[in-house]
């Protein structure tokens, strides 16, 4: 898979076409449940809503794939992935990513809801923003795929629409706890 995509991003460059291809790729992993067990993949223990299991990575910490498990309930506010691409696909469960344009510097407007369930999934170019809410009553065991690694992205913005401001966050070793390495 991940071969796959960065043939397709080497030849194309990061753009709309090819981060659908890319997309394609994902899905077609997603299709092979058997390869991210439960056992291997569990909920959450009691006190935490998620964990991230890192998977994948390339020696200069781009194409990083993680599983993402998680309980019904969790929502993450409009945000980005500093200057990395994304790509998330379902395995079990369902979140709602909300997508939005950013309009200046510390607003984003609403621009359309995926439903990201067995089959589907959403990409983001850099610099793209969404908003997770899980949706139904199963956990969740999706991939996330992105162009960087969590501690590369550089500078992430998030955007409270109760306020209307944002934040700016790096992502580092104090902030990553939910992280577990599971690269063999």
């Amino acid at each position: 898979m991940v071969s796959q995509v960065r043939c397709c991003l080497s030849k194309e460059g990061i753009n709309t076409n090819s981060i659908e291809k890319a997309k394609g790729e994902l899905l077609k992993l997603c299709e092979q449940p058997e390869l991210f067990p439960r056992d291997d993949f569990p909920v959450p223990p009691a006190g935490q809503s998620e964990l991230f299991f890192h998977v994948y990575e390339d020696p200069i910490q781009e194409y990083s794939l993680y599983v993402y498990s998680a309980l019904c309930g969790k929502a993450y506010r409009p945000h980005n992935h500093g200057n990395s691409w994304a790509i998330i696909a379902a395995i079990e469960g369902a979140e709602k990513h909300s997508l939005y344009k950013q309009t200046g510097y510390s607003s984003a407007n609403w621009i359309a809801d995926i439903i990201v369930q067995p089959g589907t999934a959403v990409s983001l170019l850099p610099g793209g923003i969404h908003a997770i809410e899980s949706v139904g009553n199963s956990p969740l065991l999706h991939l996330h795929f992105y162009g960087k690694s969590f501690e590369i992205q550089g500078e992430r913005v998030e955007f409270d629409k109760k306020t209307g401001r944002s934040y700016h966050l790096t992502l580092d070793d104090n902030n990553l706890s939910y992280i577990i390495d599971a690269r063999f």
